[in-house]
């Protein structure tokens, strides 16, 4: 049954990327669904480009209040990133090509080792988008009659297009952890079967360089993600964090003015929809570079006094590579994904929020004045 979980979800996900132009273009042979996929980007392209029209007759008024000028460049930063993603799933589709040859060949030198594991995406994927969903739907209860946003119903669309970036990241990343638990495992039986005054054997040794190779063409998969999605995580980290920041300024804003209880909802969910898959791909970005320190622990357990040099010289330079070579996933070498970083980007929500609640009391005082 989770197995049948798995492949309909994998084909419903492939199905929404595509639909959502995430995807690299089909090559030149297929050449009716490069039409198709050409034809959904074009729409899409549309679309956003309408959205900054939208932002553009909206100019006039940013400049009333902080609250609307916040609200405003969001909207445009929202409509701009969504551009950029159709553009990287383009741009980098070379790059996105070696990292399905890695994994093709990280899997195969896995399965050399007896390694068969499963994958279990289903498990986290689904309640992931089924929170978003019903985020979406609180939102647009609280939205319909009185109104909370007025670009909410246009801008829905493009909300769905960078939260499932976030899904498609979130199933690469924990792709690739599962390549390096299945690695982990099968360090963790070398070294429970070693014998530390035993002689190694020539199918140890065999093993051990094995296992070397596929530690270094896992590591060259998360070079390769990291490189192939950098631009869009960068894009996504600093939107999401500038979202927290105006809702939270929102909600701060509306118990201030006793505003209503819908826009507190509104805000408040919104909050949760672009928490949540945030917090999960920094969560499983964090797995992975603990699975990679967990093996670099593992390898000091394969030493044989009584060994070869050369036995001891590979497991030297295995413990070498784990530190030159970490599992890390980062964007273009900005930062890394892990949950440090998730917790520093919530004190710089604070410290925006504070910046933007001055200018606020700034902005309500010299009213005051002018009146």
């Amino acid at each position: 049954m989770s197995l049948h979980l798995e492949c309909l979800t994998r084909r419903f996900l492939q199905v929404i990327f595509s639909l959502l132009g995430l995807v690299p273009l089909p090559p030149v042979s297929q050449w009716r669904w490069l039409l198709l996929s050409l034809a959904i980007r074009c729409c899409w392209i549309a679309y956003i480009v309408y959205l900054l029209e939208v932002a553009i007759s909206f100019s006039w008024v940013a400049i009333e209040s902080v609250g609307n000028a916040v609200g405003t460049v969001l909207f445009v930063g929202n409509s701009v990133l969504g551009l950029a993603l159709l553009l990287e799933s383009v741009l980098q589709q070379r790059t996105h090509g070696q990292l399905e040859d890695l994994r093709l060949q990280t899997e195969l030198q896995l399965q050399r080792l007896g390694m068969f594991g499963r994958s279990r995406h289903a498990a986290y994927l689904l309640p992931l988008i089924g929170v978003q969903f019903a985020c979406d739907l609180v939102r647009l209860a609280t939205n319909f009659g009185q109104t909370v946003s007025p670009v909410f119903g246009i801008s829905l669309p493009l909300m769905w297009l960078l939260r499932y970036r976030y899904v498609q990241l979130v199933q690469h990343v924990m792709d690739l952890n599962q390549r390096s638990i299945q690695l982990r495992r099968s360090l963790l039986c070398l070294a429970c079967g070693n014998d530390l005054w035993q002689p190694y054997g020539v199918h140890e040794c065999l093993q051990l360089q094995t296992l070397r190779s596929a530690y270094e063409r896992i590591f060259e998969c998360y070079e390769t993600f990291s490189d192939c999605y950098g631009w869009g995580m960068l894009g996504l980290h600093l939107l999401t964090s500038f979202q927290f920041v105006t809702n939270a300024y929102w909600m701060i804003m509306g118990l201030y003015d006793g505003g209503t209880v819908r826009a507190l909802i509104f805000n408040g969910a919104t909050g949760i929809d672009f928490g949540t898959p945030i917090a999960t791909l920094f969560w499983h970005g964090d797995s992975g570079a603990e699975n990679g320190r967990q093996i670099g622990c593992l390898i000091s357990k394969l030493v044989k006094p009584q060994g070869s040099k050369r036995y001891n010289d590979l497991v030297s330079e295995f413990s070498l590579q784990t530190l030159h070579q970490r599992f890390v996933v980062t964007a273009k070498d900005f930062f890394s994904l892990n949950l440090h970083l998730l917790c520093s980007m919530f004190a710089a929500v604070v410290t925006y929020l504070v910046i933007l609640i001055q200018f606020m009391f700034a902005e309500r005082s010299s009213t005051r004045s002018n009146q």
